[in-house]
């Protein structure tokens, strides 16, 4: 179950609507450790994480009245934090973007990799690019389609699914490669 998935009831919603700090206390006590989790998995950065948990929070406060209650409201959180996180994902790109050249881009082809794997998968997610890092956890763990994805970025599907797949292709090789060290290790 996702800790999203948690939604708040009727009066602490009317109570952080009418900006009473108790209630935006209790909301925040309630979701600041998902809040957290998923900025700092998309990011690499517990700087980041935690700028990304406070930009969600002072946006979703001044946004409560938007809240329908269509949704859950953990889920509505989470979109918010997505976009906060997806937000300083692009402003950084955009600094490194001059500094990288074509050349530097790995090739791209399909690949499938087994997420649950016995290895440390946030050593490799620290690894990848930033882009990919994010496509990669908002498609395999937050469930989100390329299409959603794309849209958060303003870019097409097609770079949704580029990005997933330079993911997985880069972690099947530094997979690959640590395996290929393990095994020297246990033949020496």
């Amino acid at each position: 179950m996702s800790p999203f998935s948690i939604d708040i009831d009727e009066m602490t919603k009317a109570q952080a609507q009418k900006g009473k700090q108790v209630a935006y206390r209790r909301i925040y006590d309630l979701y600041k450790s998902a809040v957290y989790n998923l900025a700092f998995r998309m990011l690499q950065s517990r700087e980041d994480a935690l700028d990304v948990l406070q930009n969600t929070f002072v946006a979703a406060f001044q946004k409560m009245a938007q809240h329908s209650g269509d949704v859950a409201f953990g889920f509505w959180l989470r979109k918010i934090a997505v976009n906060q996180s997806l937000q300083l994902i692009k402003k950084n790109h955009r600094q490194r973007e001059s500094q990288m050249s074509v050349a530097e881009l790995p090739e791209q082809t399909a690949v499938n990799i087994d997420l649950n794997l016995a290895h440390d998968l946030n050593v490799l997610l620290q690894k990848l690019p930033p882009l990919s890092r994010s496509v990669l956890w908002l498609y395999e763990v937050e469930g989100f389609s390329h299409k959603e994805i794309a849209d958060w970025y303003q870019m097409s599907v097609s770079f949704s699914k580029s990005q997933l797949s330079r993911s997985k292709k880069l972690m099947a090789e530094w997979l690959a490669h640590q395996e290929q060290d393990n095994d020297q290790k246990h033949n020496n």
